[in-house]
């Protein structure tokens, strides 16, 4: 059997403070590297030629589609890595890509992009924190997007901000996959360079919808107008891209995440619903679950997140909202079993870890509450006061009761 190789292709402008970690984090996979620079007038390219990169000048057109499909041109290898230089893969998600390229079915890969950030505020916000060398974030939000795909079967990006190349493989009825890999993004952790490059990436989408009045121009300037928290503008943009094509799937699932931002959650579920419909997806159904558990409609909450699971069972956070539907409805065994899998899958799930405490805890498991509430305090819960005194509580009557068996629970 041919061994897969993976050509990784980027652009780049002024990028001297991240690029060399980038590429220190995945030379170790890649076969070739190829850099798009559009601009740069600092040690961006003295940097990559010392990882020998194939390094192109291509001036800028204000569309990122653009510089992007100019990176994968001149890549020769099977596979094509696409990164931005201020990400960076760890060790877990090298070995999964270097199972991914094994895979003979699948033409294209999604990962998980976590935005690292301070801003509790920015919908979609994950409150998980994260340390990287000296820096503390308090959490991050996230998108699937494909960034490895097989080369050489003319797959395009398109879009001018958010490019994508999922529908160009769509298109082309190439079979897309979620894979169990994330990627660290640090670029927009800056509150102040973050707010900049919105306002740019706002003025480039206004631009292009003027000029292009189509259902992916307003999309993208939806998804823009959602990022500056401007919600109103976002809705009208997706009722415009939507009345244009009435199947377009992302703009009905984007204006449920504006609805359930907004605390709005029956036209939330009325868009991921419709959404749905259209093409499912793991992160519409999870929404959408978790949309019917704010409203207390636990069978509901439970059915759509029991589908967000099965395609997607790698989700840690599934089984964070699966644990709570459990226990609200009094079931804290399932909430447990819930939970154990949603914090063996991430070691740092704060929620889950707390989560699974209170169920143990409603449960009379004491013993083994203990523990899961010192974890979710040892990763900084926002409660650990609170923790801290209910793991009091908790010694003093294991302390006071002499038949209780410390952390001893029968038939496993």
């Amino acid at each position: 059997m041919s061994t897969q190789t993976i050509s990784l292709c980027m652009i780049t402008k002024n990028e001297e403070r991240f690029l060399e970690q980038c590429i220190d984090s995945v030379k170790g996979i890649v076969n070739e590297i190829v850099i798009v620079d559009t601009g740069s007038t600092d040690k961006t390219k003295e940097i990559a030629k010392k990882f020998n990169a194939k390094i192109f000048d291509f001036k800028w057109i204000d569309d990122f589609s653009a510089a992007r499909n100019e990176s994968i041109k001149p890549a020769t290898k099977e596979w094509i890595l696409v990164m931005d230089a201020d990400e960076v893969l760890d060790k877990e998600g090298l070995n999964t890509i270097k199972e991914l390229i094994k895979n003979k079915e699948t033409d294209a890969f999604l990962f998980l992009q976590k935005n690292y950030t301070n801003e509790a505020s920015i919908a979609g916000f994950v409150n998980e924190e994260h340390k990287k060398e000296n820096k503390t974030y308090a959490g991050w939000y996230g998108s699937f997007i494909a960034r490895l795909f097989r080369n050489h079967k003319g797959y395009k990006f398109s879009g001018t901000v958010h490019e994508l190349v999922e529908p160009s493989i769509e298109t082309k009825k190439g079979k897309i996959s979620a894979a169990n890999a994330a990627l660290h993004h640090y670029g927009n952790s800056d509150p102040n360079i973050a707010k900049e490059k919105r306002q740019f990436y706002l003025e480039l989408c206004k631009k292009k919808a003027k000029q292009n009045s189509s259902d992916s121009s307003y999309y993208e300037l939806g998804v823009l107008y959602k990022e500056n928290n401007d919600f109103d503008n976002a809705l009208k943009s997706f009722k415009k891209s939507i009345e244009l094509n009435p199947k377009h799937s992302m703009a009905l699932y984007e204006s449920g995440i504006v609805y359930e931002q907004q605390k709005n959650y029956d036209e939330a579920i009325k868009s991921y619903t419709e959404s749905l419909r259209i093409k499912e997806n793991s992160e519409a159904f999870q929404s959408l679950g978790v949309c019917y558990l704010k409203k207390g409609m636990l069978k509901e909450a439970y059915r759509n997140l029991v589908k967000a699971m099965l395609l997607n069972p790698n989700k840690y956070t599934i089984y964070n909202n699966l644990g709570a539907v459990f226990e609200k409805l009094g079931n804290y065994e399932s909430a447990v079993q819930m939970l154990e899998i949603g914090t063996k899958l991430n070691p740092n799930n704060t929620i889950g870890f707390y989560n699974l405490g209170i169920a143990l805890d409603k449960k009379g498991d004491f013993g083994n509450a203990i523990p899961n509430y010192e974890k979710a305090v040892e990763l900084g819960h926002k409660k650990s006061d609170e923790i801290k005194k209910r793991i009091k509580q908790l010694k003093t009557i294991i302390a006071n009761v002499p038949s209780y068996k410390y952390g001893f629970k029968v038939g496993g």
